[in-house]
């Protein structure tokens, strides 16, 4: 590192963080493809596969194979340039062949969760005016369908093609599933929910719409290529319309930021289709040469055993499941060349456990942390090799301007007043480049709460992420500024006091959120899990003692909530705030885990 290179004390100026960066240019980018040309060619000379299913492994030639068919498919359904389809999928091949032929097609992918109810799912059906919706067919997604199309969405939905997700496993896969009594997931679905004519299986719907026709384009680049869904209720649930040249550019900041992914590196992807690591995960991955295998659905029980049985390279997971690895007990994790950690604060403390348990199971790998979210194409900040930093969430890649600012809420923005902060100072992540979206699906006022022009010109997103960086380009997440509360007149940040709390030697977890008080009008509850699952008087004297004695007295909780331990959301695994924030603390009857 060069320490004698003049700086202005503005990170989004000087870029500190190229420094680590061996080869500081910046390749450029083949803005104007869609999508599926930019895969086809930049793995071109891949023979290796880069795709596995339960027994099943595509090549770059496999998978150019599937998509081919499945636009003829489409073609033959009427589907064209322009038109957006919808999509409700597990973690199969079957959502990677179907999105690289809408942006063949120049048509628009809408992703929605799986676990989506059925007025989200009605709702953002009709929000895109989607006609057709593809579904894996299981129970309880079927069921969702079903409670949608009752709401409604029958009068401007077309088809509902349901896909089992045994059509891209393997004979043997597929026998071993049913010999494992998994019925219940892998379909027969109709005998237990009645289906209208609307619905269509899968082989139906190939033999239906036959043809040798491909209707498609060469270009698309600023064709929205994928929504997906963040944050909001029914109404206010938010459409993130990503661009074919956003997510090429993701792509090609995984390709040339040093991240040292590619050939012949093993993934394993368990991300559902329908979050934005998900391109992460299978797309990048895939660019880079990294042979990705797809997990359909797991539990957080059983992440370990199937690290241990695929034995992956590179795995993205959050803190729980690294939690979970650490628990297991498994044996040997000497092929974990990149265990990545992202979609929810990894505390110190977790970071450190880990590393000591991977070590002695002859892994001396530390964890590589990132950021990014929905809004920026997923992760635009990554934990390069000779970056690392423990405590720190990497530094931006390339083609990703990051900059520290004033929190400045959106109904009091003045972008002449907004002042960028030095480093060591904290303020809220903002972003800029080519891998954020291109807006809020029909939502022009949400939008401009996000992406803001500052006084330099640049339209800025704005992340409600606190963080700082230091002088060497590291980034530094301090927690949300909507997880804050006030108290006495000051400001309270609900992840200083978990910080805290977590460093005691009997805490096995613990989640901080608002309460509502009559006297206080909001205090902050701390929901703790024991080592030993005992609590006495003595424990919470200590923590706040251990509190008192690095914090304002405002940062002490009001109330100690001891529970088995944190709900966690099902799709991204994340702890769910919402839960706590809901939960009746004085009914004790009100959560089974306490």
């Amino acid at each position: 590192m060069n320490t004698e290179e003049k700086t202005t004390g503005f990170p989004s100026i000087d870029k500190p963080w190229m420094k680590w960066y061996k080869d500081p240019s910046l390749p450029r980018i083949p803005f104007g493809k869609n999508c599926y040309d930019f895969f086809l060619d930049t793995t071109k000379d891949y023979k290796h596969p880069l795709l596995e299913y339960y027994g099943n492994k595509y090549t770059a030639n496999d998978i150019k194979r599937e998509v081919e068919k499945t636009i003829a498919h489409l073609t033959a359904m009427g589907i064209k340039e322009g038109d957006t389809v919808s999509f409700v999928f597990l973690n199969v091949p079957e959502a990677i062949f179907f999105w690289f032929a809408l942006c063949k097609m120049g048509a628009t992918t809408n992703l929605i969760k799986f676990d989506e109810s059925p007025e989200r799912i009605k709702f953002m059906c009709e929000l895109t005016e989607s006609k057709y919706l593809f579904v894996s067919d299981i129970p309880f997604i079927l069921q969702n369908v079903v409670g949608a199309m009752d709401l409604g969405l029958s009068k401007t939905i077309n088809k509902v093609i349901t896909v089992p997700i045994t059509a891209s496993m393997s004979k043997m896969a597929v026998i071993k599933m049913f010999m494992e009594n998994f019925k219940s997931i892998v379909g027969q679905s109709e005998k237990s929910i009645k289906l209208s004519s609307q619905f269509l299986k899968y082989k139906k719907w190939k033999k239906l719409y036959k043809g040798t026709d491909c209707r498609t384009i060469n270009d698309g680049g600023q064709n929205v290529s994928v929504i997906m869904y963040t944050g909001g209720t029914t109404g206010g649930a938010k459409g993130v319309e990503t661009t074919n040249d956003s997510i090429i550019a993701s792509a090609c900041s995984f390709m040339n930021s040093e991240m040292e992914f590619y050939a012949p590196k093993t993934s394993m992807s368990i991300l559902p289709p329908a979050v934005s690591y998900y391109f992460n995960a299978t797309y990048n991955l895939m660019c880079c040469g990294v042979s990705v295998n797809l997990i359909s659905k797991f539990s957080v029980e059983e992440y370990p055993s199937l690290i241990k049985e695929h034995r992956p390279n590179v795995f993205m997971a959050g803190p729980i499941l690294f939690k979970s690895i650490r628990e297991s007990g498994i044996e040997d994790l000497s092929f974990a060349t990149d265990p990545i950690s992202g979609g929810d604060k990894l505390h110190e403390e977790e970071e450190i456990a880990y590393h000591e348990f991977s070590k002695s199971k002859n892994c001396d790998t530390w964890i590589k942390q990132g950021y990014g979210l929905t809004e920026s194409m997923a992760g635009v900040i990554y934990s390069i090799k000779p970056a690392l930093k423990k405590g720190s969430i990497g530094i931006p890649l390339k083609y990703a301007e990051i900059g520290v600012f004033d929190y400045m809420p959106y109904d009091e923005f003045d972008s002449e007043k907004l002042e960028e902060k030095t480093y060591g100072e904290i303020g809220e992540l903002c972003i800029s480049g080519p891998t954020v979206m291109k807006g809020y699906i029909k939502n022009p006022d949400e939008t401009k709460k996000m992406l803001r022009v500052h006084k330099d010109g640049k339209v800025w997103l704005h992340t409600d992420d606190l963080c700082y960086m230091d002088e060497e380009g590291r980034v530094y997440h301090c927690g949300r500024a909507k997880r804050m509360l006030t108290r006495s007149g000051g400001k309270v940040w609900l992840g200083t006091i978990e910080d805290t709390i977590k460093s005691h030697s009997v805490i096995n977890d613990c989640c901080c959120v608002k309460y509502d008080d009559p006297q206080e009008r909001e205090v902050p509850v701390a929901h703790i899990v024991l080592e030993n699952d005992k609590c006495s008087e003595d424990i919470v004297n200590e923590l706040d003692a251990l509190i008192r004695s690095k914090c304002p007295e405002t940062y002490i909780p009001k109330y100690y909530v001891v529970r088995k331990d944190i709900p966690i959301t099902e799709v991204n695994k994340k702890v769910d705030f919402k839960a706590l924030e809901n939960e009746n603390i004085f009914d004790e009857f009100s959560d089974e885990n306490k």
